[in-house]
């Protein structure tokens, strides 16, 4: 494991020297990193490198193709795909409404959504119904969304299957193997909303057996907003139909090997997804980010957010609150989803009072934690909610 100073560190990490890395942590008990996560330091230092070399040497590095490529190569190894599957996007949002019009669904074909979804992955396949295509939902059990959920609702003409990897309120994690699997066997293309998962669980893409995943980076990615990628399985990328992006070039021609690295010319790979000047701040940004985190290590950030996430359960239960979140780790991530009474007011009341920041989502209050919170944090947070509830 390379530390961020360049040299080999196989040391385990010091959690209190990365949450050093968060200057806010410092006055906030913040746990809310399913809506937005804290800058860390090498946000500020790549940000400010961008600038320097624009001033300097008139932007020679931070508008260059090659920086472009560079930041594909490291997102790619940081998730578990190939650079050639990587399309930098704006949000999740753009990446899921690419895969929304990439299909050519006929009617009485129909699409299996589910009633867990985030607006985001609900709004962009709506035109499909005005074509005649049927929109279907899974149906969550209690809050659980397992596979047999999806397969009651499919049939010969289902075409598409979309869901959250990890679900926003409650923070299910779906079995997406198993799901790909069933999907598979019945010709039924798989597409994700996995900006939760990503930077969090360290299962690669590549081996979720996915046809598409849509992620923004601005939660555990630690990139700045306004900045996704699409990842899309290699064997498909010529296949997708978008109707406002390039066609794919003809195998075997000139121009399907040109200028690789260059972000203006499209060639058979996802890259076709993109379209004029990226977002070359946030892509320098980007990967400044990937660097600190493989730093870490996704299997250690993983193994730390469930550590806090269990602890952070078995707090909250004791003081007497139900915990809406599964409990096995295969069924959940970084959210943990409490019922407490009046959760918007008391979400105001842990801010205004106590420095505490937690979100509500679907009448519950939601608490996300990444790998830079504390066991105190956890502490503190509990003993905040339990004063204001009188539990």
């Amino acid at each position: 494991m390379e530390a961020p100073d360049g040299k080999e560190n196989m040391a385990a990490p010091d959690w209190s020297r990365l949450r050093e890395e968060f200057p806010t942590m410092g006055q906030w008990t913040y746990l809310d990193t399913a809506r937005k996560a804290l800058p860390p330091r090498c946000q500020q230092l790549a940000m400010q490198e961008y600038w320097q070399d624009i001033e300097d040497t008139a932007g020679a590095a931070a508008w260059s193709a090659a920086a472009v490529s560079d930041t594909r190569v490291a997102m790619a190894e940081l998730l578990g795909a190939k650079p050639g599957e990587i399309a930098f996007t704006k949000n999740t949002t753009d990446g899921l409404t690419i895969a929304a019009h990439a299909f050519d669904l006929r009617p009485g074909d129909n699409i299996v959504l589910t009633d867990l979804e985030h607006t985001a992955n609900l709004w962009v396949w709506q035109h499909w119904a005005q074509k005649g295509v049927e929109i279907r939902k899974a149906k969550n059990r209690g809050g659980r969304l397992p596979v047999e959920a999806f397969i009651e609702q499919m049939d010969a003409r289902t075409r598409v299957v979309s869901t959250a990897y990890i679900t926003y309120g409650t923070g299910y994690r779906v079995d997406v193997p198993a799901l790909a699997e069933a999907c598979r066997a019945r010709g039924v293309r798989l597409v994700l909303d996995g900006v939760q998962a990503a930077g969090v669980i360290a299962a690669p893409l590549a081996s979720l057996g996915a046809d598409l995943i849509a992620i923004g980076g601005h939660k555990n990615l630690f990139g700045l907003t306004g900045l996704g990628l699409l990842y899309c399985r290699e064997e498909l990328v010529d296949e997708l139909c978008t109707p406002w992006l390039k066609a794919p070039v003809a195998a075997g021609s000139a121009k399907a090997s040109a200028h690789l690295n260059s972000q203006f010319d499209y060639v058979r790979t996802a890259h076709r997804f993109e379209g004029g000047n990226p977002n070359f701040l946030g892509l320098h940004v980007l990967r400044r980010s990937a660097a600190f985190l493989q730093s870490i290590g996704i299997r250690e950030i993983e193994a730390r957010v469930q550590h806090l996430t269990t602890l952070l359960i078995d707090k909250v239960s004791a003081a007497g609150f139900e915990v809406k979140t599964s409990r096995p780790w295969a069924e959940r991530a970084q959210i943990v989803s409490v019922a407490v009474p009046d959760a918007g007011s008391l979400m105001d009341r842990l801010r205004e009072r106590h420095r505490v920041v937690v979100n509500v989502k679907d009448g519950a209050m939601r608490l996300s934690l990444g790998f830079a919170n504390s066991e105190a944090d956890i502490d503190r947070a509990v003993a905040a909610i339990r004063e204001e509830t009188g539990a």
